[in-house]
């Protein structure tokens, strides 16, 4: 006569049977829920880390002077330099009285990483870079003569605030933004000079997403403003958020003073 399982034994085997698999299966959830987030995790570190290197890049570039931040701290502007030399003589200002000049004679250079837009010569605060006045510590360039450059051609006769106390010139391209704004980070480019108070609202010329799942932690840009023996520092903070995960960044960029 065969021999078989009662029903008590097969309901012991199911009971102990169900058990293992809801542990097992426990476990499974358990490990693809913490690969998961380990994941997401890796993906904000890789878009943070990207997105501070390309304002960092950017910012240490720039006129340190020419950096500014609106109200609320979500935008930044700035200008980029793109050569500099030493000018010749005593340029007119607004002290010496001297008539104004449409064209600067400088020690031969050469334009990198962009266009030769603006000039500035002896500037000491934002004021005096977005501002169309014929007297002022910025000049629109008009053209740029020599190979290399040896003389700096303006769109007009111009006065300059001060002279340079190391009689530099300065060459900038046109202001950029970074901005924070509907949850995304973004780069504003090619909208002209803007002499009004820096605002957050989106300028004309070309925007691009550096990242989306963006929120601000105000404010997301702070200035601590360059003197004549102090750097500029820009103090950035914002979160990164994804499928439930968070990630806080801070970080500082110090910006060389070019007097």
């Amino acid at each position: 006569m065969s021999k078989g399982f009662t029903l008590i034994e097969l309901v012991v085997v199911l009971v102990v049977f169900g058990i293992i698999a809801a542990m097992g299966s426990s476990f499974v959830v358990t490990s693809i829920t913490a690969y998961n987030q380990a994941a997401e995790r890796n993906k904000l570190v890789e878009r943070s880390r990207a997105v501070v290197e390309r304002i960092s890049r950017q910012l240490r570039i720039a006129l340190p002077y020419s950096l500014r931040v609106s109200a609320s701290g979500n935008c930044i502007e700035f200008m980029q330099l793109t050569g500099g030399a030493n000018y010749e003589g005593i340029l007119p200002d607004s002290s010496n009285g001297a008539a104004a000049t449409s064209s600067i004679l400088v020690s031969a250079f050469e334009l990198s990483l962009g266009a030769g837009v603006h000039l500035a010569v002896g500037a000491m605060h934002a004021s005096e870079i977005y501002t169309t006045s014929a007297i002022a510590s910025r000049a629109t360039i008009a053209s740029l003569a020599g190979a290399p450059i040896s003389q700096i051609n303006l769109s007009q006769p111009h006065t300059f605030l001060r002279n340079s106390i190391n009689s530099r010139a300065y060459v900038m391209d046109s202001p950029e933004r970074f901005c924070v704004s509907a949850g995304q980070m973004l780069h504003y480019s090619n909208y002209g000079l803007d002499t009004g108070t820096l605002g957050d609202s989106a300028p004309m010329g070309d925007s691009a997403v550096m990242s989306d799942d963006v929120s601000a932690i105000a404010p997301v840009f702070s200035l601590s403003p360059a003197t004549e023996s102090r750097n500029t520092l820009v103090a950035i903070q914002f979160a990164l958020s994804r499928q439930g995960e968070t990630m806080n960044i801070q970080h500082q960029v110090q910006v060389r003073n070019v007097p």
